[in-house]
């Protein structure tokens, strides 16, 4: 009986115990985009649904300074002062202040590591919509002046939304081999109780057997079932 029972116990648990490791597919599907300007204009997005979740990503950089220094660049959080390169900076710094050029509803917005031309100076961070619009703008914090400018900052709005399938955790099957490990385990510890448990009972009632027929007090039904 005890092993049955620790069989379905097994089953049960290995059922359970993958099942936590298996979650719907889900993915990243673009919402909205638009470019901000360089000229601290307001750009709106669309309405973000309260409580859904969301991935704002924004790239490139913009011209703080032209035309008389043509590579004075900066992107969404950082500038730079060199000349070599304004795709490519040679040094960069973050926006004076504590503040960041590209602002969300009038706040700074903490965007994250530098990141230079190889990877398109892009930053993204994680939002969660409250039932509004997100007003975005480009703050030159360099110089203040919106007439020496040019360029543009690309900002992406994602959300994210079920596909279908399952995504598996890669070390799924590793977990499960490893909790049946444990059970066979238990299941082996259990199944070599019971015989010992059978087999020492069985031996009790022999040495009783044996002590009550030396003593000649045993029953026909006994000896016959001891023969």
């Amino acid at each position: 009986m005890r092993s049955r029972i620790l069989a379905v116990v097994f089953l049960s648990a290995f059922v359970i115990g993958t099942t936590f490791f298996i979650a719907p597919a889900r993915s990243l599907s673009l919402l909205w985009e638009d470019q901000v300007a360089s000229l601290g204009l307001e750009v709106t997005s669309s309405v973000l649904i309260s409580g859904e979740q969301y991935t704002i990503v924004v790239s490139d950089r913009w011209w703080y300074s032209k035309p008389s220094e043509d590579n004075l660049a900066a992107d969404a959080m950082y500038y730079t002062t060199n000349y070599t390169d304004s795709w490519d900076w040679v040094d960069n710094f973050a926006a004076p202040g504590g503040h960041s050029f590209l602002q969300i509803d009038g706040q700074d917005v903490d965007w994250g590591p530098f990141s230079n031309g190889d990877t398109n100076h892009t930053y993204s961070i994680n939002y969660t919509g409250q039932d509004a619009a997100l007003v975005f703008r480009t703050i030159d914090w360099v110089d203040g002046n919106y007439t020496n400018n040019e360029c543009k900052l690309l900002v992406r709005i994602y959300g994210e939304h079920t596909v279908g399938g399952t995504i598996i955790d890669a070390d799924l099957f590793g977990t499960s081999l490893y909790v049946v490990s444990i059970f066979a385990v238990i299941l082996s510890v259990t199944f070599v109780t019971v015989f010992c448990d059978k087999l020492i009972a069985r031996r009790v009632q022999r040495a009783l057997f044996l002590a009550k027929w030396s003593t000649g007090t045993s029953s026909e039904s006994e000896n016959r079932f001891h023969k």
